[in-house]
C-alpha cells in the first residue's frame, strides 16, 4: 500500500478527546501494524486502511480515482465499501482483525498509554486488492435478501458453503452473474479479488459464467488476480480458459498489471 502519512495526519485529532478503553486499544493495534507491515499480507493491509479511514474520517467521501491509479482505487474500494459502518464498529473491526491475523499483539498497560498519544497510519509498499474485512458467519446482511445478494456478501465475507447455497438458490437466474454491479464489477471480479479459491471455483463452475468477462474498465479476472498476487486463482482461471491477450481501459493486460515477477512468468 502507498504511503498513507500525508493524507492522514488530519485524522489523528480524533484521539485527542478523553481516553476511553476502545480508542486506547485501537491506537495501540495502528502502532503495531506501522511497527510490523512486514509481517501481513497485501490484502490484510488494505483492510486495515479501509477500517482506519472509517474510523477516523467516517463513510468514504472522495470521488473514486481513474483507472490510471490502480492503487488509489484499490485503498478507495476497501474505504468505500464500508458503507455507513460506525466509527466506534470499525475500530472494534479493526482489532477483531489484528486479533485473528497476529493474536500475541496486545501490548501491555504502559504500551497502551503511551500509543495514545497519537495514532499514526498503517504503510507499506506495493500493490493491494479492493478487499474489506473478513465478516463474521452470522451476520445478518450475509444471510437475508435475494439470493444474489447474499452471494455477494458470502463472497466478501469468504463463506464458501454460503456461495455455493446462494448459487443453487439463484439457478434460473444464473444470467445474472455476468451482470455489473454499482461498482462496475460482477461476481467473477470479486471471486478473484478476494483470493478464495474454493468460492472461485464454485463462481467459475456457476454454468454461463463469463470467464473473460470485463468490469466497467475492461479489467478481466485474470487482471485482479494477477494485480494482487494470488498464483492459486490466476491457475484455476488459466486452467478455465481465461485470456492472457485482454487488454483492459488502460491499454495492459495481466502481465502488465501483474504482482511480481513470479506472476509475470506464470502469464507468459
Amino acid at each position: 500500500m502507498p504511503n498513507v502519512e500525508k493524507e492522514e495526519e488530519e485524522d489523528d485529532n480524533f484521539l485527542d478527546e478523553d481516553s476511553d478503553p476502545l480508542a486506547e486499544r485501537f491506537a495501540c493495534a495502528t502502532k503495531f501494524l506501522e511497527r510490523n507491515t512486514n509481517t501481513f499480507q497485501q490484502v490484510h493491509l488494505l483492510q486495515f486502511y479501509g477500517l482506519y479511514k472509517q474510523a477516523t474520517v467516517g463513510p468514504c467521501n472522495t470521488t473514486k480515482p481513474g483507472i490510471f491509479n490502480m492503487q488509489a482505487r484499490a485503498k478507495w474500494f476497501a474505504w468505500h465499501e464500508l458503507g455507513q459502518l460506525d466509527a466506534k464498529a470499525a475500530m472494534v473491526r479493526y482489532e477483531q482483525l489484528l486479533n485473528e491475523l497476529h493474536p500475541s499483539w496486545r501490548p501491555n498497560e504502559g504500551e497502551r498509554s503511551n500509543a495514545h498519544a497519537g495514532v499514526q497510519p498503517a504503510t507499506s509498499n506495493g500493490w493491494v486488492s479492493v478487499s474489506v474485512p473478513k465478516r463474521n458467519d452470522d451476520d445478518d446482511d450475509a444471510d437475508a435478501g435475494p439470493s444474489d445478494d447474499r452471494l455477494l456478501a458470502c463472497i466478501k465475507a469468504g463463506n464458501a458453503d454460503g456461495v455455493r447455497e446462494a448459487l443453487a438458490e439463484l439457478d434460473g437466474a444464473l444470467n445474472r452473474l455476468n451482470q455489473l454491479d454499482d461498482s462496475g464489477l460482477a461476481i467473477i471480479h470479486w471471486a478473484a479479488d478476494r483470493g478464495n479459491v474454493p468460492i472461485l471455483q464454485s463462481v467459475l463452475d456457476a454454468p454461463g459464467i463469463d470467464v473473460n468477462l470485463r468490469d466497467s474498465e475492461g479489467q478481466t479476472a485474470l487482471h485482479y488476480a494477477s494485480s494482487c498476487g494470488y498464483v492459486d486463482c490466476i491457475e484455476l482461471l488459466l486452467a478455465h480458459n481465461a485470456d492472457r491477450a485482454v487488454v483492459d481501459g488502460n491499454g495492459e493486460t495481466c502481465a502488465d498489471v501483474a504482482f511480481n515477477e513470479t506472476v509475470k512468468s506464470l502469464l507468459a
